[in-house]
């Protein structure tokens, strides 16, 4: 009886594996016939880098001068901006009650300082018409009082006149004509003045391209260039040259690439690109670049 089930266990392993042999051998056979895509190089010779775009006036972080509570947003990702366009504003909740403080301060010292001219103005008047009714030292403290009220006056008008120009700190405004990156505040979130929470930049780009060391010595400056999209080998776009940065980095744009090294250092050359409807372009994108070297144009 146990031989006879050992006999059923066996054949349902061997059935078991004679299934997993087909599918095995299907997998093959459908592996054998997927077509490997090819990429048609742009130069003879050249030097590959990976490249990100970013905008030609840099991705800006728009801060304000301190932390706060956000009071208001004016503005969104995406968005087109003018210079001294107003994008968002902090909380002034304690700034304007300290601006009514002050407002109350310059009436209460107004109003001493009327008092104080009015009574100097009539010990003068006293002075003038008899001199012995009014003392000198009597005189000079009426004198005091009014130099001290008109100064207290003073000072209040300008604390006020500066909480009113720190109200201004409370403003953001953009600094340059472009388009919000990205923005990633909304009102009543709380703001850090160190934060990239409102990226903007100019609406044309550029690629910044990284060079790995050992083919720095390949590469000349104003060699054209090409640059594709990730995925797809069929949309490419022409670079032109502008500068290169002359110092090298330790590599930071990482392709996942089995091969790739993390351990090299780049040169980061910057070339301008301009967007179309098939190739938009947008900031943050990495692409697959090529560069001709010298040896293609001799």
């Amino acid at each position: 009886m146990k031989k006879f089930y050992i006999w059923i266990i066996l054949s349902l392993i061997g059935v078991g594996i004679g299934i997993a042999a087909m599918f095995y051998d299907n997998m093959l056979k459908s592996s054998a016939t997927v077509a490997i895509p090819s990429v048609k190089l742009p130069f003879n010779s050249f030097i590959a880098g990976t490249g990100i775009v970013e905008a030609k006036s840099k991705n800006i972080a728009v801060s304000s001068s301190f932390s706060g509570i956000v009071k208001a947003v004016y503005v969104q990702s995406g968005e087109k901006i003018q210079k001294g366009m107003l994008l968002f504003e902090m909380d002034d909740t304690l700034l304007q009650s300290n601006i009514l403080i002050a407002q109350a301060g310059i009436k209460a010292a107004e109003a001493t300082f009327i008092s104080a001219k009015h009574h100097f103005e009539l010990i003068e008047n006293f002075k003038n018409v008899s001199p012995q009714m009014v003392t000198k030292e009597k005189y000079m403290q009426a004198q005091d009082h009014f130099h001290e009220a008109k100064e207290m006056l003073e000072v209040s008008k300008a604390k006020l006149a500066a909480l009113k120009e720190q109200s201004n700190l409370y403003k953001v405004y953009s600094p340059i004509n472009g388009i919000v990156l990205r923005s990633e505040i909304s009102r009543g979130d709380f703001f850090d003045s160190r934060s990239n929470a409102l990226l903007i930049g100019s609406e044309r780009v550029n690629v910044r391209v990284s060079i790995n060391e050992y083919d720095i010595s390949k590469f000349k400056p104003g060699t054209k260039a090409v640059a594709y999209l990730r995925g797809n080998t069929k949309k490419n776009i022409g670079l032109k040259y502008a500068y290169t940065i002359p110092y090298v980095v330790p590599k930071t744009n990482l392709t996942g690439r089995s091969t790739e090294r993390t351990d090299t250092r780049v040169l980061q050359v910057i070339y301008a690109a301009e967007r179309t409807k098939t190739f938009p372009l947008y900031v943050g994108e990495q692409l697959d670049v090529f560069i001709r070297t010298p040896e293609q144009e001799k």
